[in-house]
C-alpha cells in the first residue's frame, strides 16, 4: 500500500531562510491566495511591534517627566530620547500623554484585527484544503486510488489538513517577530549602540544554540505522525473487522495493541512539550544573561541612564518575539512530515476521464464492441484480460461466464470506466468511450455486485444512497430485489439503521440491499457482477424473473457461475484466463 509520507532529509536550523522559502513555495502550491493574506497579516503585525516599541520608550520618558516637579502642562520636555532630535523643545507634557495613549491603544487595536484575521484566514485555509483533499480522493484514478490504506487517507484530510493551516499561521508569526526584532533593534541602536551590539551577540549565540534542536524536531514530528497513523490504522481496522474480533475473542489483544500506540503517541507529544520547555529556558536564559550583563557593565558604557533603561527594557519586552521566533522555526520542522503527506495526494495525477469533456450520449442504441482489448494491472506479470474481442448488444440480456481469474470483474470495471484497456479499444454505437463524455455514459448505467458497499444510514438511506430518488422508486426497486419481505421485518423497517458492516444482515439481504440501490435509478443497462450469489435459489429465481420482465428490452449484463441463471440469458460470452473467445 502506499505510504503518503516522504522522507525527511537533514537540514540545519542556520539556513532559516531556506527553510522558510521552501515552505512559503509549498503553501502557495497548496493555496495560490495566500501572498496577499500573508504579507497584510505580516505589516499588521509589525505594525503592532512598532507601536509597542513608541509605547514603550514614551512610557520611560514619562515617567522621568512625573519624576519632576511643577504642572504636567504648558512645559517642553527635556527627557526624550536622542533619536526625536530637535522635537523635544515642542513637546510638551499633555502631547506626550496623549501620544502614549494612542500608541497602546493603536497597539491593542492592531493586536485585535490581527488575531481576527488570522483566525479567519486559518480557517479558510483548513476549509480549502479539506475539501480539495476530498475533491482531489473523488479524482484519484480508480486503480492509484486502490494503492492508498483508507486509514491513511482519513488520517491525512481530518489532521493533517490542518498543517497547512498551521505552517501558514507559523511563517506570518515568523514575519512579524523578524519584522518586530528588526524595530527593536534599531531603535536600541539609536539609543545605545553598545547594549544593542550585546544584543546582536546574544542572537547569534542564540541562533547557533537553537541549531541543537533542529533535526530532533524533525525526527521527533516524524514519529509523532507514524504513531498517530498506527493508530488510526489499528482503531480503522478495529472497526472494520469487529465481527471478526469478537468472534476469534481477540478483545484482550486489540486492547493491548491499543494502549501500546496510545503511550507511544502520547509519549512523543510529551517529548515535543519537553522540547518546547527546554528552548524556552534557553531563550529566557541567554536573554536573563544579556541583561545582567548590561546592569554589571552598565557603568562602564557610554549610554545615559534614561536610553540604557529604554533599551533594556526593549531587550526585555524583545524576549517573548525571540521566544516565539524559536517556537515557530522548530514548529515548522515538526509539522514537515504532514505538510509532505498533503503535498504528495495533492500531487497525485487526477483521473483523466474524470476531467476530460467528450460527447454526450443519451441513449445506447446498437451495441458495445470490445475490440482486441488487454488489460494490465500495475506490476502484474500476467493479463488480467487478453486481446477480447466481443460485443454486447442493446436491449438483450448477456452473461459473461468463466473461471475464476478469466476477467469477468475487471470487464466490468472497464465498462463502469474506472479503468481503462491498456490496449485495444472499446466502443459504444461505433463511438471510442473515451471520446465520450464520462457522467453522460455512466448516467446509463447501474451495478450490483457480490460485496455490498454499506454505509451508516438508513436503510433508505442505503438504497438511495445519496441520489435525488422519489421513495416510491426506493420501494418499487426493494420490491423487484425482493428485499422489502425482510425490510419489512426489522424493528424499523426502512428506517432501521445499517452501520458500514450491518452485521444483523445476512449476505443474501446485504445483496438484495445492493441489487435494489442500483434498479432504484432504473438504469437503461444494468450489469450484475455475482449479484445474487449469496440468495437461495428460489429467492434468487424470483429475483431473476423480475430482472428479466424489467429489462425485456433493455441492457442486462450478468456475470454469474451458476449455469441456471447463465441459461435464462439470451447472449453467452465464455472467458478464459488467457483468452476470450464468444459463444
Amino acid at each position: 500500500m502506499t505510504k503518503l509520507r516522504k522522507p525527511i532529509r537533514g537540514r540545519s536550523a542556520s539556513a532559516f531562510n531556506i527553510i522558510v522559502a521552501a515552505r512559503f513555495r509549498e503553501l502557495l502550491e497548496l493555496v495560490p491566495s495566500l501572498r496577499l493574506k500573508t504579507s497584510i497579516l505580516i505589516v499588521i503585525g509589525i505594525l503592532t511591534g512598532l507601536s509597542e516599541m513608541v509605547g514603550i520608550t514614551l512610557l520611560v520618558s514619562l515617567v522621568f517627566v512625573l519624576s519632576q516637579q511643577g504642572p504636567l502642562s504648558g512645559q517642553a520636555v527635556a527627557w526624550l530620547p536622542a533619536f526625536f532630535g530637535g522635537f523635544e523643545s515642542s513637546v510638551t507634557k499633555p502631547m506626550l500623554v496623549a501620544v502614549l495613549v494612542f500608541a497602546i491603544i493603536l497597539r491593542i487595536v492592531l493586536g485585535f484585527a490581527n488575531e481576527i484575521i488570522a483566525s479567519t484566514v486559518s480557517h479558510q485555509i483548513s476549509e480549502s484544503i479539506r475539501q480539495r483533499l476530498y475533491a482531489k480522493i473523488l479524482t484519484i484514478p480508480f486503480q492509484r486510488f486502490q494503492h492508498y490504506e483508507r486509514s491513511d487517507l482519513i488520517n491525512v484530510i481530518a489532521t493533517e489538513s490542518y498543517s497547512v493551516a498551521s505552517a501558514h499561521a507559523s511563517l506570518v508569526r515568523l514575519g512579524v517577530n523578524l519584522g518586530t526584532i528588526v524595530i527593536f533593534g534599531a531603535g536600541m541602536v539609536v539609543m545605545a549602540w553598545p547594549i544593542a551590539l550585546l544584543a546582536v551577540v546574544f542572537g547569534v549565540v542564540h541562533n547557533l544554540s537553537l541549531g541543537l534542536f533542529a533535526a530532533a524536531y524533525r525526527r521527533l514530528g516524524a514519529t509523532s505522525l507514524s504513531a498517530v497513523e498506527e493508530l488510526t490504522h489499528l482503531t480503522w481496522t478495529t472497526l472494520q473487522t469487529m465481527k471478526a474480533v469478537k468472534s476469534f475473542g481477540l478483545e484482550d489483544r486489540y486492547k493491548g495493541l491499543f494502549e501500546t500506540l496510545s503511550r507511544k503517541v502520547g509519549e512523543t507529544w510529551r517529548r515535543s512539550d519537553r522540547m518546547g520547555a527546554a528552548t524556552s529556558l534557553l531563550s529566557e536564559t541567554l536573554t536573563f544573561g544579556v541583561i545582567l550583563t548590561i546592569i554589571l557593565s552598565s557603568q562602564f558604557l557610554p549610554v545615559d541612564f534614561q536610553a540604557a533603561l529604554s533599551a533594556t527594557i526593549l531587550l526585555y519586552r524583545l524576549q517573548p518575539h525571540i521566544k516565539q521566533f524559536d517556537s515557530q522555526l522548530l514548529r515548522l520542522h515538526e509539522i514537515e512530515a504532514s505538510l509532505q503527506n498533503v503535498l504528495a495526494l495533492t500531487a497525485e495525477q487526477d483521473d483523466g476521464r474524470k476531467i476530460a469533456g467528450g460527447a454526450q450520449l443519451p441513449h445506447l442504441k446498437h451495441e458495445i464492441v470490445f475490440h482486441d482489448v488487454s488489460f494490465f494491472y500495475d506490476a502484474a506479470k500476467m493479463p488480467a484480460v487478453n486481446h477480447a474481442s466481443f460485443s454486447i448488444r442493446a436491449g438483450e440480456t448477456t452473461a459473461l461466464t468463466g473461471p475464476s481469474g478469466s476477467g469477468k470483474t475487471t470487464i466490468i470495471n472497464m465498462l463502469l470506466d474506472l479503468i481503462q484497456p491498456t490496449k485495444g479499444r472499446i466502443t459504444i454505437d461505433g463511438q471510442d468511450l473515451s471520446a465520450i463524455e464520462r457522467s453522460s455514459w455512466l448516467r446509463l448505467l447501474a451495478v450490483a455486485g457480490q460485496d455490498v458497499e454499506l454505509m451508516e444510514g438508513t436503510v433508505l438511506d442505503n438504497i438511495s444512497f445519496r441520489r435525488d430518488i422519489p421513495e416510491e422508486d426506493v420501494r418499487r426497486a426493494a420490491d423487484m430485489a425482493c428485499a422489502t419481505e425482510f425490510i419489512e421485518k426489522l424493528p424499523y423497517g426502512f428506517d432501521e439503521w445499517l452501520g458500514d458492516e450491518a452485521i444483523r444482515l445476512s449476505g443474501g439481504q446485504r445483496q438484495r440491499i445492493g441489487l435494489a440501490r442500483a434498479l432504484a435509478s432504473r438504469p437503461e443497462i444494468l450489469l450484475l457482477d455475482e449479484a445474487t450469489s449469496a440468495l437461495d435459489e428460489p429467492t434468487e429465481a424470483r429475483v431473476l424473473s423480475n430482472l428479466l420482465k424489467e429489462y425485456d428490452s433493455r441492457t442486462l449484463i450478468i456475470v454469474s457461475h451458476r449455469s441456471a441463471t447463465t441459461a435464462l440469458m439470451q447472449n453467452q460470452i465464455r472467458l478464459h484466463p488467457t483468452a476470450l473467445g464468444e459463444e
